[in-house]
């Protein structure tokens, strides 16, 4: 009797652990121990219920999860493969494998999967708007705006669609649009201090700038240590020719980044508009030094030389600065400039040449054509002059106009 009961026994126990061991209970422990976030215990489990059962559809899924939450992207691109290829038209699994495209900037390959996910489910918000910071990735901003629409018609009013579709719309220089999507933003969540930020660079690229200090000084207030915001109001502040203003905002982001290249620069412009010439060399050599292709510091540093009448040393930053820049970013600026130190050392074939470059690309350029007067007057070239001088004073250059009437008239 005895025996028979401990057989009974054995029996029901190896039953037990038999059952506790079934794929189905290893997929149970494994879902708990993924939403406990214990993400190697769940992939050893699911591990265990494939070998019992390959084409366990739900391991596969919970397994590239948990690959996924571990940084493991090949793993779970791997397991994703594999679970699509047992339920293809589960729109969820084909999401989530585009997020992980998304985590290797694959973002090709993650658009063709959010858009395989919208075919099977074409009200599939978190897909729409996914795509859509795909396609910004990709430069397509138009789709991109697309599909944070079409985020906001089916999810409703979603702050984070607004603002990426206002980014969209930066890029593609629809300044007022990506104002009114970042108003928007600002309105569904008030403390959204990326939105105050990009809103404010959107008003300084239409020239509104005191409202862009405004949404700077936002982001400052929402964010105290906000880099790029203490350098756009710095780069605002000069457009403002608040030079003390910006020197302390530039001053700002350089304590924030040491080596921050374009704020030493601007640094540099903000003292040299405010006459402190030998900070602004020290800035501007200091931003050269952190990146020797600096095209701009070159040039700015050439404007200082020449306020110092040192003509000869800025001539060789002026050309500094034009050769870095290429063909398709011509500067009218640098060959008007380096036209003026040539016209202070009476070098007036080069100067004459420079002025004519500076024209060339800016058709309107007023200042050129009447420094180019100037130097005609001075070969005694009176047809040319006059000519140049009245088109300068024609668009109402004081300078040209007093020169007219003086030697034309």
């Amino acid at each position: 009797m005895k025996k028979f009961i401990s057989l009974y026994l054995l029996s029901v126990c190896f039953a037990i652990l038999v059952n506790a061991q079934s794929p189905e209970a290893l997929m149970t422990q494994a879902s708990g121990e993924y939403k406990n976030a214990n993400y190697v215990s769940a992939i050893s489990l699911c591990s265990k219920v494939i070998q019992q059962k390959p084409d366990a559809f739900v391991a596969y899924c919970t397994r590239g999860l948990s690959y996924y939450q571990l940084g493991k992207f090949d793993a779970a691109i791997t397991d994703y493969n594999k679970a699509i290829e047992y339920n293809p038209n589960f729109a969820e699994v084909i999401y989530y494998r585009g997020l992980v495209y998304d985590k290797m900037s694959k973002y090709e390959s993650s658009v063709s999967d959010y858009t395989k996910a919208i075919q099977i489910n074409p009200n599939y918000t978190d897909a729409y708007y996914k795509r859509g910071l795909g396609y910004y990735m990709i430069g397509k901003y138009d789709y991109a705006v697309l599909d944070f629409a079409k985020t906001i018609q089916i999810g409703g009013d979603m702050a984070d669609a607004y603002f990426n579709r206002g980014l969209s719309y930066y890029k593609m220089d629809k300044f007022e649009a990506a104002i009114t999507d970042f108003d928007k933003t600002i309105a569904l969540k008030p403390s959204y201090k990326e939105a105050y930020f990009n809103r404010g660079l959107s008003l300084y690229r239409i020239d509104n700038f005191e409202p862009a200090i405004t949404d700077f000084t936002k982001s400052i207030t929402n964010a105290p240590n906000y880099l790029e915001a203490y350098y756009n109001r710095g780069l605002t502040y000069n457009k403002l020719e608040k030079y003390s203003l910006a020197i302390l905002d530039l001053t700002k982001a350089i304590q924030l980044k040491v080596d921050y290249s374009e704020a030493y620069c601007n640094l540099g412009y903000s003292f040299f508009k405010s006459a402190r010439y030998d900070e602004a060399t020290s800035n501007l050599n200091i931003a050269i030094g952190l990146k020797i292709d600096y095209a701009d510091a070159f040039f700015y540093l050439g404007l200082v030389l020449s306020k110092q009448k040192q003509y000869e040393s800025a001539i060789i930053d002026f050309t500094k600065c034009l050769d870095l820049k290429d063909a398709k970013n011509p500067f009218p600026k640098g060959y008007y400039n380096r036209g003026v130190a040539y016209m202070a050392l009476n070098k007036n074939d080069e100067a004459m040449d420079d002025f004519s470059k500076a024209i060339k690309l800016n058709p309107d350029y007023a200042e050129a054509y009447s420094k180019r007067g100037l130097v005609e007057i001075t070969m005694q070239k009176k047809t040319e002059s006059c000519a140049d001088l009245k088109k300068a004073a024609d668009m109402g250059l004081e300078e040209a106009i007093n020169a007219y009437v003086k030697n034309c008239d």
